[in-house]
């Protein structure tokens, strides 16, 4: 073991309740999940401790394989199938097999130097690291050991339960998480014995009781005396509990939030200082305003699960939000939010806002929002200290954004995409490809859009992945498709098909005939790579107008750009063009004073030739930005924490002595 772990081991004070955040999860940002239950539990006079187990990986392994691990999707399983031994001792799957489906599907991992080889290796010394932090959790004296889970973290999870059951059999394990809601919460606790509890769904409102009851009793709770949506040993024998609702298998809710009290991330911080790496990372905060989505209850988007089986949106009163964020950000000296919520509540524009805005020193924040800001909204956010949104910006064709049911058009994507490098917000966004009942030649007519649009920020590109509770799990046959667990899972648990497919959220089209590089969505990623290189390869380019009373100057340092002059009927048009208003529109306005509307069509498509405009459904937007403009805030200003970039320069200093 790591001499500088051992070091740091030292005898610790009991706790009645211990809270684990297990490896893979971001390491510059503490665990909201548990912040919020040690706040509650310790509010009510139960002793609780958050262990950051996560952290504890990437001082045992290397920050440097923690990090590129974090780069291999969920769906693939890499780190539950790391953990596979140590939580399933007697499961031996095909490891040449899944590894080489992890060549082909995370060639980052080659990349990295991470061979085969080296992941085949660090699954055989996954289970001294599970000893090592079961023991070190056991130091404490805890009655309760639970651990949250989301997307990885549900073997590794299982593997330090597993553990801590063998070691200190009094000891009551719990789980709960994402990975727990309904029929995966109800097959992780029918399968995997040494859970005591699982909670489905949020704990918030029972969580109080529910552990004094334990504490009272251990494994001795009857069925009736259980909160609805906790699964115990009883119901192993007496059966589990059913629900009229969603798949059958109840999910708790909380259904006032206003009240919850601040996340208690005292240990996070504690930790964080004695960490490794501490010099490397620049943590955030993650706070919660809302739960549930206002816009998933008018129109689910065919391709979200989020919010298991309830998207009723509860939000907190805005009059507490900035006191809250004052609060909590005064308590860690950290001046990063990240709004965990799926969606931002509209009335913030009118009451949040404008209270940021007024105060002497801005937060650096970060909110999901929806697509179809207005410019004075997107410079409102900016002026707010509102750095960064995920605005759910999925494609850039009116057609594909109908079938997803996102009630917004691709004009309005690219107007928000214009307005972000404006007021100089970054915007997190991605292509999703292979939607049921889409054609190819979309992704043809995208791709011809895209160098027009070089100076604005870039997204990824990425194929649809179909997850549980979205409009595409719970009513496959309508899009006449047919689901089964991502490929990766049978390398990862020990269960059939029947109870896999109730056990994991990614699912994979059984049905799919469609190639997976069709000619327009080739053609589409290699414009979306373009794109990347343009901003990754130097400043990014810039195509921006200042007038003066001679003429409209533009700037343009895109491929191929150079600076023009214009003036009359052409300068008329780009102008109007600014907010994207209809053609229609520009052509009446234009003809009301004089120009003909052949002229006007003539110019149009000059302008749009040469890349300064678009026609886009029905409308025109000029692409110019408005000089000077704000710059994009760097990716390590990311509100969520970031971590510096570098290699592991301990573990080098290390490997060279």
């Amino acid at each position: 073991m790591n001499k500088l772990l051992q070091a740091s081991d030292q005898s610790q004070s009991s706790q009645d309740v211990c809270f684990v955040n297990m490896p893979l999860s971001g390491l510059e940002r503490p665990s909201i999940a548990l912040g919020q239950l040690q706040a509650l539990l310790t509010g009510a006079g139960i002793s609780t401790k958050s262990i950051y187990a996560n952290l504890w990986f990437a001082e045992y392994f290397g920050l440097e394989l923690s990090r590129v691990l974090q780069t291999v999707p969920p769906e693939d399983a890499l780190v539950d199938w790391l953990f596979g031994a140590a939580a399933f001792p007697d499961f031996s799957p095909d490891h040449d097999l899944y590894l080489a489906l992890m060549e082909k599907k995370a060639p980052q991992l080659g990349r990295a130097g991470i061979t085969s080889e080296i992941l085949l290796d660090l699954r055989g010394k996954i289970q001294a690291f599970t000893d090592w932090t079961a023991d070190k959790i056991l130091r404490r004296s805890p009655r309760i050991v639970g651990c949250t889970s989301t997307f990885q973290q549900h073997v590794p999870a299982l593997a330090l339960l597993r553990r801590i059951k063998q070691i200190a059999p009094d000891v009551v394990t719990m789980l709960g998480g994402a990975n727990c809601e309904t029929t995966m919460g109800l097959t992780t606790h029918s399968h995997f014995t040494w859970v005591d509890y699982v909670v489905s769904g949020e704990a918030d409102s029972f969580i109080v009781p529910f552990m004094q009851d334990v504490l009272d009793t251990g494994c001795e709770i009857e069925a009736e005396d259980l909160p609805f949506g906790v699964m115990g040993p009883i119901h192993r024998l007496a059966g589990y509990p059913v629900t009229d609702q969603g798949d059958g298998v109840p999910r708790a809710i909380t259904q006032d939030a206003r009240n919850l009290p601040l996340p208690d991330y005292d240990d996070y911080f504690e930790e964080l200082r004695q960490f490794l790496y501490s010099s490397v990372i620049e943590p955030g905060l993650p706070m919660e305003f809302s739960r549930g989505c206002w816009w998933g209850a008018k129109s689910h988007c065919t391709f979200c699960g989020l919010n298991g089986g309830s998207m009723a949106y509860r939000a907190r009163a805005p009059e507490t939000v900035v006191p809250d964020m004052t609060a909590l950000t005064s308590r860690y000296n950290v001046d990063r939010v990240e709004a965990v919520d799926n969606i931002m509540d509209l009335r913030y524009f009118k009451t949040v806002l404008p209270e940021l805005t007024e105060r002497e020193k801005p937060f650096r924040l970060f909110f999901e929002t929806k697509a179809n800001l207005k410019k004075d909204q997107v410079k409102a956010l900016a002026d707010a200290g509102v750095i960064w949104i995920q605005p759910g910006i999925e494609s850039l064709d009116s057609r594909i954004l109908t079938l997803m049911g996102k009630g917004c058009t691709a004009a309005q994507n690219i107007m928000l995409l214009k307005w972000c490098r404006q007021f100089g917000v970054r915007a997190s966004w991605s292509i999703i490809s292979h939607f049921p009942g889409e054609e190819d030649s979309w992704y043809e007519t995208m791709a011809e859009l895209v160098p027009a649009l070089t100076h604005l920020q870039p997204g990824n590109m990425v194929p649809l992945r179909f997850d549980r509770y979205s409009p595409y799990f719970t009513r496959p046959q309508a899009y006449k498709l047919k689901l089964k667990p991502a490929e990766r899972y049978r390398y990862a648990y020990p269960l059939s098909d029947e109870h896999l497919f109730r056990q994991v959220y990614f699912f994979e089209n059984e049905a799919d005939t469609d190639p997976a590089d069709r000619p327009g969505v080739k053609s589409m990623r290699a414009a979306m790579t373009n794109w990347l290189k343009a901003w990754r390869n130097g400043p990014p380019p810039v195509l921006s107008m200042t007038a003066t009373q001679e003429a409209l100057v533009l700037e343009d340092s895109r491929p191929g750009g150079v600076t023009m002059l214009l003036t009359g009927l052409h300068r008329s048009v780009l102008e109007l063009s600014d907010d994207g208003p209809s053609e229609h529109q520009v052509i009446k306005t234009l003809t009301e004073t004089g120009h003909t509307e052949e002229e006007v069509l003539e110019v149009m498509a000059e302008l749009e030739a040469q890349k300064f405009l678009i026609r886009i459904d029905g409308r025109i937007i000029g692409l110019a930005l408005t000089a000077p403009h704000q710059p994009v805030p760097l990716p390590s200003a990311f509100p969520g924490g970031s971590i510096a970039s570098g290699r592991d320069k301990l573990g080098t200093l290390l490997a060279a002595f």
